[in-house]
């Protein structure tokens, strides 16, 4: 099974859409009311939206493709586009998201390593990112990779506002 990660393009803004929803109900599919979603998807899943994000000069997205297939996304995001002012020497890893059916045999960890090269590449010296303080197997996977919770966020899914905790990791050896 061969995998690469790219930049998603202009011309491939529907399928983000429909990947970043799906993966998001995959995820959540217990934790929130249909309406809170519809809200959250009407605004950040929008095409206008996530052209947005695309042209945005400090952030990157990516697919992530096994066997010619998308079968996640993620984001990463510094300086201004960092949805924490975290500072000039921090990247964030955000929506880092599979398909349920594509989850686990080292996905995450391709991801992470990925972000940490082009954190290097960028010369920043932390990776920081989100994770609702209820899922216990993201928390888990991100410590057995060396992050650390640091504080925490508001996230904020239509009508529901949750605290995620933040987690950073130093990549400088």
């Amino acid at each position: 099974m061969s995998y690469k990660i790219r930049k998603v393009e202009p011309s491939e803004l529907q399928l983000l859409k429909s990947i970043g929803i799906k993966t998001f109900l995959d995820t959540f599919s217990d934790s929130y009311s249909d309406e809170d979603f519809q809200t959250y998807f009407d605004s950040a899943f929008t095409i206008d939206k996530l052209a947005q994000e695309l042209k945005e000069k400090n952030s990157e997205t990516y697919f992530y493709i096994v066997d010619d297939n998308v079968v996640g996304y993620f984001k990463l995001n510094i300086d201004s586009a960092q949805t924490e002012p975290m500072g000039e020497q921090y990247l964030e890893l955000q929506r880092i998201y599979f398909l349920k059916e594509a989850q686990g045999g080292g996905k995450g960890a391709n991801v992470i390593n990925y972000a940490i090269w082009r954190a290097k590449a960028l010369n920043k010296s932390h990776i920081w990112l989100g994770v609702w303080k209820y899922n216990e197997q993201a928390l888990n996977f991100y410590k057995k990779h060396g992050f650390q919770v640091t504080g925490e966020h508001r996230f904020v899914t239509g009508d529901t506002v949750d605290l995620d905790l933040v987690m950073e990791k130093n990549i400088i050896s």
